[in-house]
């Protein structure tokens, strides 16, 4: 902590009063291993804004960064605005090395606030974890990560998949940054229109580390495509050994709140892979918000996702 003293000056002027910030003895806190000065920070931020930790030191200053800028949730037009003007303040090493994980949730589709998404991807280029809304899915990160040859996101969450048929050169942009880097790829909810398993899985190339996947269908739909989405799930688990995990969702059509999806076909189709294949789990899907896989996936929820399903 430091120490504020007053000095008085002795002139011919009047007098006044000079003020200076003594450093004292670097704080105890500050001797403990980094892990625990997070979570001691953390939890203090729950009830002090950031600015007020900031100013005790620079050094506490740049743990409060670590903390802020870890998960970057923009949520509306304004947080995508004030990110973006935040962004310009900073170098972008800044962001590359503070910003695991961004969360797209905006819902506002435009030309410019499409800008303002694919400038803050790439400025933050150091995201293990991308969220991205379904108006700045597959097109968005495909944009993106033409620049990244490294891939290094290593969690894709979509909202849904729709636009997943992607244009082949846009496929290969993403096959070439992600097949390697990508161990979790979850679609959380079912498109607008039919997109079978593998025009889902196409653009992100071979994803030869791909350990868990989380695929999503409707009720109540087409029948041929019910079938189709059943062989497909099915081939995925044969010819990927590596496959650790692989969550279907099922959810109502639309306009049904009290519909048991089990007793649907197509549960009963998936049902038939799973008494085969253990990896496959069958997650019964609501259509309330509140309930939705998509918006809770940077919440407690979101996170225990595969540990929960993994029992």
């Amino acid at each position: 902590m430091a120490t504020l003293t007053t000095t008085l000056t002795s002139t011919s002027r009047a007098r006044r009063f000079s003020l200076s910030l003594v450093s004292a003895k670097p704080s105890p806190l500050l001797n403990l291993p980094a892990e625990l000065v997070l979570d001691i920070l953390e939890s203090v931020l729950l009830e002090t804004k950031p600015s007020t930790l900031s100013v005790i030191s620079k050094v506490i200053s740049r743990f409060v960064d670590i903390i802020i800028y870890r998960t970057v949730v923009l949520h509306s037009k304004e947080s995508l605005i004030l990110f973006h003007r935040t962004t310009l303040s900073r170098s972008p090493a800044f962001f590359a090395s503070h910003v695991k994980k961004l969360v797209v949730s905006h819902q506002t589709y435009n030309e410019v606030n499409l800008d303002r998404v694919q400038r803050t991807i790439a400025i933050c280029g150091g995201v293990r974890s991308l969220v991205l809304s379904r108006w700045f899915g597959i097109e968005c990160l495909a944009s993106v990560m033409e620049d990244r040859t490294d891939g290094g996101v290593s969690e894709i969450i979509l909202q849904s998949s729709t636009g997943m048929g992607t244009s082949l050169d846009k496929s290969l942009r993403l096959a070439d940054a992600l097949s390697d880097s990508v161990t979790h790829l979850r679609i959380c909810e079912p498109g607008s229109g039919w997109t079978s398993p593998e025009e889902i899985l196409r653009p992100f190339g071979a994803l030869r580390n791909l350990t868990h996947l989380q695929l999503s269908r409707r009720t109540n739909s087409n029948v041929n495509n019910d079938l189709v989405f059943q062989e497909q799930v099915h081939s995925i688990l044969r010819t990927r050994p590596s496959l650790g995990l692989l969550v279907v969702i099922i959810y109502p059509q639309l306009w049904v709140t009290d519909e048991d999806v089990r007793e649907s076909d197509v549960w009963a189709l998936m049902h038939e892979v799973a008494e085969q294949d253990a990896r496959l789990r069958l997650v019964q899907g609501k259509n309330d918000d509140f309930e939705s896989q998509w918006r809770s996936a940077d919440s407690d929820v979101g996170r225990k996702f595969w540990t929960e399903l993994s029992r």
